[in-house]
Formats: structure tokens, sequence, C-alpha cells
């Protein structure tokens, strides 16, 4: 039975996970704290991600053009009176699902080998603490 194409929204698991040996978009901590930071502004300037990941200049250009050619963010070059030329990007609904994905996933991994420390868990039962006998 042939399987449905995927639409451009959809993030197929080759995006997030590459094979071995391949790493995927998500291998490197700088493009995790991109999309990341993206997930919230929604649109930031260059300037604006290269103070919330602390990144160098080429380090972080390098990575967004790794999660462009990915379909995660769009990169626009646009001009403010006061300021002149800057950079924008945005976080595509591709890369919106994609981030939220992996942050499900490393959520996930973290409860399983750390413990669930979410607020809709039950709260532990306290043990009532017994002064010492003498």
């Amino acid at each position: 039975m042939p399987s449905e194409p995927e639409s451009d929204s959809t993030v197929a698991k080759e995006d997030l996970v590459s094979d071995f040996g391949s790493p995927g978009p998500f291998s490197v901590s700088t493009r995790v704290g991109i999309m990341t930071a993206l997930l919230g502004f929604k649109r930031a300037t260059f300037t604006e991600l290269l103070l919330a990941v602390k990144s160098p200049k080429s380090s972080l250009s390098k990575n967004l053009g790794i999660l462009e050619d990915h379909g995660f963010i769009r990169q626009r070059r646009g001009f403010l009176p006061a300021l002149g030329p800057r950079t924008f990007i945005e976080i595509t609904p591709k890369g919106e699902e994609a981030i939220k994905k992996h942050l499900e996933l490393m959520r996930g991994l973290a409860d399983r080998f750390l413990g669930s420390n979410n607020a809709a868990d039950p709260p532990a039962e306290k043990k009532e603490r017994r002064e010492p006998t003498t």
C-alpha cells in the first residue's frame, strides 16, 4: 500500500534524526537554542538571536543556513529607518512542529532518566518527621 505524501508542514522522522553517522538538524545545541528562541519570538533579527543564543556571528550564520535548508526558518533582509539594514528570521510552521517534537522527545528522556518533574504529576506523599528518642 503506497504511503501518503507528506505535506510541507509535516515533520518527517528524517528531519529530526538522521541516519547513523549523519547528524540531524538538532544535533547542535546552537540550533536547538535558535529554534527555542524563535518558538517564543516567532520573528527576530539576527542581532536579537545573537544575544539570545550567545553564539559567534559566523556560527549563528552557518546554523541559520542549515535550519533554512531544512525549511525550519525563513530569512529575509529588511530596512528599519532608524537602524538601517537588518536580517529578519522567522520560524516556519514546519520548524515550529519540529522543535516542539524535539523538545517533547528531550522531556521524555529527562523524565525517564531523571524522574518526572511535571506540575501535573501528583505530589509525593510527605513522610512524617520523627524526633529521635533518647
